[in-house]
């Protein structure tokens, strides 16, 4: 699934660099500018462009349409205008590693088979990098009176998806259960519970109804959430490679249980 706002606000800019020219005059002693080369086509991308950011982006939206219909008054003033406003939604929509993160919510008792997990299915199987991923807090490290809450959700909403690995060491945990509830009261964000072998479905309590959780030794629902780990963030598919490192993780797990 590619980043529909910013290809287009790409597709703006580039029309723009490649069509529209400014060009410097004397008139009267004096230097002015002047710009050529806009036509419908440009003014059919902007308006098109608005459409797609009018939800997240309104003002930014507002202010191109302006531009754009008053554009031929003072097409100096209002290319420049655009132009800025193109670079600056370009900006914000860039793709950047340092935005792509999971969340990952376990226990500090299974750190091993979450290890593995990162290791084996989202960096190695996946391609992520260490810095991609975001871990919660170590729980031994949370000292008596602090307020963990807001350094968990503040983490949370800088990450797509939220990954919850549900153990029996999580169901006893208070922490992950302020954190699995942290998690559902997040909008905006996928949400996906991952149990152990060693729980069964119907201990997993609230979840069991709000979303059937997957078993972590599950290859077929690892097989969907590589999928759509791909597809949400343009990853080109290696299934070669994938499978191999998800078939060494499950034994890992299977032995490890």
């Amino acid at each position: 699934m590619g980043n529909k706002i910013y290809q287009l606000a790409i597709e703006c800019k580039s029309f723009s660099d490649k069509y529209v020219k400014y060009f410097q005059q004397m008139v009267a002693n004096r230097s002015l500018f002047f710009v050529v080369g806009a036509n419908k086509s440009f003014e059919g991308l902007l308006l098109s462009l608005c459409d797609t950011i009018s939800e997240k982006y309104p003002y930014i939206a507002t202010k191109i349409k302006e531009h754009t219909l008053q554009y031929d008054r003072m097409p100096v003033i209002h290319q420049s205008a655009i132009d800025e406003l193109l670079n600056y939604v370009i900006y914000l929509e860039k793709p950047n590693d340092s935005v792509r993160k999971i969340f990952i919510s376990h226990s500090s008792e299974d750190e091993v088979i979450i290890d593995g997990f990162i290791e084996k299915i989202l960096m190695l199987g996946c391609g992520f990098k260490r810095a991609d991923i975001f871990c919660t807090l170590d729980h031994t490290a949370i000292r008596t009176g602090d307020d963990f809450r807001n350094e968990i959700i503040k983490n949370m909403k800088r990450c797509d998806y939220i990954l919850c690995m549900i153990s029996d060491n999580y169901r006893k945990s208070e922490v992950c259960q302020n954190e699995m509830g942290a998690a559902w009261a997040i909008e905006g964000k996928r949400r996906l519970p991952f149990k152990f072998p060693n729980i069964a479905f119907k201990e997993i309590g609230f979840l069991n109804v709000v979303k059937q959780a997957a078993d972590i030794i599950d290859k077929s629902k690892l097989d969907e959430l590589y999928e759509e780990l791909c597809n949400c963030y343009d990853l080109e598919p290696d299934w070669k490679n994938y499978n191999k490192q998800k078939d060494d993780f499950v034994e890992f797990v299977c032995n490890h249980f």
